[in-house]
């Protein structure tokens, strides 16, 4: 069996999708088929032997739309960018170029709908009604052109969308007005109806695209991650600067202080503090030594070194994350198709009950006169799906407007209408539970005064370039403690371990229980002490003088103050939480202890955080997932519902279905909330569309409902679905 990932175009809603990857279904040799809209590509598994690609890609030309490999698309594109950074503008340039053209067909619709207004309303003019009908025909063929190539085709294909309502029902609108005006004298037109309709469903497109145009993002912001330069050692051993994409394995290369680190590699030579936690999740920068590995887009500290590069291209970490993220997303299960399930069915009634109509009125009077035609279009208007399009989208925008109200940023719209489901919520732990940076948490008094023990800790500390030592510098200040950093004297750093200094003849050392052990500064009391620390999960940091150790820091990442309450709220919703984090299994088991969570996995890279996600979908969760760093992008994207934090990186923040704007994570229960509320409005709007239909259809073609009466029942069908959404903006959360 082969995978062959499409570029596929041409997909406007949920029924593409379904109609693509049913007709591939049925080809024989395709075991299965997988279409993602907003990344508008497509996954297909096929057996070789039985079916060549090509006929794939015909097979979806046949069905309406266009195709191509992912490789052909690439290199269709590589003809004009080079570099990475090409590519992930060219991905942008597509997504907004999309949205623009939507934007466009919207205000043409819009511009020309009140002009339409104008004539009927306001302006009492000559031929205003032929006007108002080319004005009307203008909309038909430019914005609502989609409308019918797609609706048209669609039915005579016996396969019915949204699009095929519209068509239908702006097309008949549209067509008996035309009539009425050029053939008879009677002063009735619906052609405001037709501007209306379109210009209200163009609406719910545009802000549909919008919300699709974001999917991609995360993926254009993990390439734009890498290193963009890298400083190749030549055989000469001169520094030469070459593009990071040319980078060979086996090259030697040097990283200077503050920069990302190019790729792949072993260090061959310093070391160096690496912020690895873009990756790992680790919060506290890594010491490195020769031959420990190092990961491409990572931070590097203050120290300069060289390095070996072992893995390039698609083979990085950073790009088997972006893999990671790209099949999560492709394999999430499609959005609820309820609506147009139901389309599609609703409108071969529809079709039928006005073919039923017309040749009844025509029997009845014994001829097709205006007496058949009017019921019949009658049925056709008040059947037109513009409260059953708005039912969905406008009760979805309304309740997103409210979360961002509530800090709680909803990127993915259908997030609103899953988010009530959560069973299970899946945390990362630095960042999103913790602070993400460290702080002194403890501190222990052995010997010496303790005012003179935290200066002498202030004054070393100030002298380090160490990553931790900003936590002692920011404890001590807030104490207020004298700063006497200039009083030291022979200051050095020893690689790994820790800092030394004279202050007034007498020396000092500051670093890990490992540096203390080698100065032989340790006893009974400082072993038990660092080990009840160590036991919490502290990093721990100690102060000595040549004989004796003074004092004992305490240092991990500070949880954040909402945390627990954060984690009873959901407790009370009988909601599982589970932790899933980098650290070490000490740190994580110790913040979960503190903050109440039930399951703690511990020493976790990306990829397995992932299957800890579908693991507990395997189990009947319905999985959230919380996390702020790259790390977390994979297990965000697999997740039912994404949650990102908005403290967090970019890539987190785009990947996230939801963003928690302050990183608060009160706000993730909120959103439940909210998404339960926006459901409970939905099934009230689509309930009144339907009785709408249900009874406006059948007065409609027994002749009780003009056309002018049913374009009138059909505005305020969809006016009263617009206020119900307009109760959302009333929510309020229950804690």
């Amino acid at each position: 069996m082969k995978t062959t990932n499409l570029k596929i175009t041409g997909m406007t809603c949920a029924s593409c999708v379904l109609h693509i990857e049913n007709d591939l279904k049925k080809l024989d040799g395709v075991k299965d088929a997988v279409v993602n809209l907003p990344l508008k590509r497509g996954s297909v598994t096929y057996d070789e032997n039985k079916i060549d690609i090509k006929n794939i890609i015909a097979a979806v030309k046949k069905a309406g739309y266009i195709a191509e490999t992912e490789d052909e698309h690439q290199m269709d594109h590589h003809k004009k960018n080079s570099s990475t950074e090409d590519h992930a503008a060219h991905a942008q340039a597509e997504t907004k170029s999309h949205i623009k053209d939507r934007l466009t067909k919207l205000l043409i619709s819009l511009i020309l709908s009140i002009a339409i207004l104008s004539l009927g309303f306001i302006f009492k003019i000559e031929r205003g009604m032929e006007i108002m009908m080319i004005l009307s025909l203008i909309i038909l063929l430019t914005s609502g052109r989609d409308f019918f190539t797609r609706g048209i085709p669609d039915l005579f294909k016996g396969r019915p969308a949204m699009d095929t309502l519209v068509a239908l029902g702006i097309g008949a609108a549209f067509l008996y007005s035309s009539y009425l005006t050029l053939f008879t004298n009677i002063n009735e037109e619906y052609f405001m109806d037709v501007a209306i309709i379109t210009t209200f469903i163009l609406l719910g497109r545009f802000l549909e695209a919008k919300a699709k145009g974001k999917a991609s993002t995360a993926i254009r912001k993990l390439l734009e991650l890498s290193a963009k330069i890298a400083h190749l050692i030549n055989k000469d051993g001169q520094i030469q600067d070459i593009p990071a994409d040319q980078i060979k394995i086996a090259d030697s290369l040097r990283v200077k202080p503050g920069e990302k680190i190019p790729t792949d590699g072993i260090i061959t030579e310093g070391n160096p503090t690496i912020d690895e936690s873009m990756v790992t999740g680790e919060s506290i920068p890594v010491d490195k030594a020769n031959d420990d590995k190092i990961i491409g887009a990572t931070l590097n500290g203050n120290t300069a070194f060289t390095m070996k590069a072992t893995k390039i291209g698609s083979d990085t970490v950073l790009s088997q994350i972006i893999k990671m993220v790209q099949d999560a997303q492709m394999s999430k299960a499609p959005i609820q198709k309820l609506v147009d399930l139901v389309a599609g069915y609703f409108v071969w009634g529809v079709i039928l009950i006005a073919t039923i109509t017309f040749i009844g009125w025509a029997i009845y009077n014994g001829e097709i006169t205006s007496a058949a035609l009017i019921p019949t279009v009658a049925v056709l208007i008040i059947a037109c799906p513009c409260a059953l399009g708005l039912a969905t989208p406008i009760s979805i925008v309304v309740g997103s407007g409210k979360g961002a109200q509530l800090g709680i940023l909803i990127k993915k719209t259908e997030s609103l209408e899953k988010a009530h489901k959560i069973t299970a919520i899946a945390f990362d732990k630095t960042g999103t539970i913790t602070k993400g940076r460290p702080e002194v948490q403890e501190f222990k008094l052995l010997s010496s005064e303790k005012q003179k023990a935290y200066e002498i800790a202030l004054a070393l500390e100030k002298h380090s370039e160490h990553p931790l030592a900003k936590s002692i510098i920011t404890y001590t200040e807030n104490l207020e403690v004298n700063n006497i950093e200039e009083t030291v004297k022979e200051f050095k750093a020893i690689v790994g371990l820790g800092v030394e200094g004279k202050i007034k003849e007498e020396t000092y050392h500051f670093g890990s229980s490992k540096y203390m052990d080698q100065l032989k500064t340790l006893n009974n009391e400082s072993n038990t002490e660092i080990e009840k620390m160590e036991n919490k999960g502290y990093t721990v940091l100690c102060l000595a003088d040549d004989k004796n150790i003074l004092a004992i820091f305490g240092v991990q990442d500070g949880i954040k103050e909402s945390s627990k309450d954060a984690i009873k709220l959901l407790h009370k919703r009988n909601i599982k939480t589970v932790m899933i984090t980098g650290d070490n299994q000490k740190v994580a088991e110790a913040i979960a202890k503190e903050v109440g969570i039930d399951e703690v996995h511990s020493n976790i890279t990306p990829d397995k955080k992932t299957e800890i996600i579908i693991d507990l979908q395997n189990q009947g969760y319905y999985v959230a997932m919380v996390g702020d760093g790259i790390n977390d992008s994979p297990a965000i994207a697999k997740a039912d519902v994404g949650i990102a934090m908005g403290t967090g990186t970019d890539i987190a923040i785009e990947t996230g279905d939801l963003v928690l704007v302050k990183g608060d994570l009160q706000k993730a229960a909120t959103a439940i909330e909210l998404s339960r509320a926006t459901l409970r409005n939905i099934k009230q709007n689509l309930f009144w569309a339907f009785i709408y239909n249900t009874i406006g259809i059948p007065l409609a073609a027994f002749g009780f409902l003009n056309p002018a009466f049913s374009a009138a029942a059909m505005a305020v069908s969809s006016v009263s679905v617009v206020l119900n959404a307009l109760r959302l903006k009333r929510f309020k959360a229950e804690y």
